[in-house]
């Protein structure tokens, strides 16, 4: 379980530190970071919401490690979190079933074509991993 929570929290930086990166103005990559709505001119995303996901993105990078200095509200209940985080990346991964996920029907964007090679993939791993480390924490109260 090691090797996947830090693979997981390793992937999970990383993103947070793309996010960072656009939400500091740089600009590579960005064309493909979100689905382009046909017939309409796609708006720019605030740099503050950005920062906002990267930051989120951060969170869970800490989630696999069982927050160990959080409060006692939340210190062992953790495993509840990284239920809930899997299914939403796993419903992610599946989509709206048009512009995002496996079962999208808009594939004439640079995001499309990224988003069935790398994202979806990623966020279903990341889905399922997240529920592994949630089962594992919740049987033996760490991870």
């Amino acid at each position: 379980m090691l090797g996947l929570a830090l693979l997981v929290s390793g992937i999970m930086l990383v993103v947070s530190a793309w996010h960072m990166y656009w939400a500091a103005g740089g600009q590579y990559g960005l064309q493909s970071a979100a689905p382009k709505i046909e017939g309409r001119d796609n708006e720019v995303i605030p740099k503050f919401v950005i920062f906002i996901v990267a930051l989120l993105f951060f969170a869970l990078a800490l989630l696999p490690w069982g927050l160990r200095h959080a409060p006692a509200w939340i210190s062992g209940k953790e495993h509840y979190a990284g239920f809930m985080i899997a299914l939403l990346f796993v419903i992610r991964a599946v989509g709206d079933f048009r512009y995002v996920g496996f079962f999208k029907r808009v594939y004439n964007s640079e995001f499309a074509v990224m988003d069935t090679r790398y994202f979806s993939p990623l966020i279903l791993f990341l889905g399922i991993a997240y529920a592994v480390l949630s089962v594992h924490a919740l049987n033996s109260h760490q991870i």
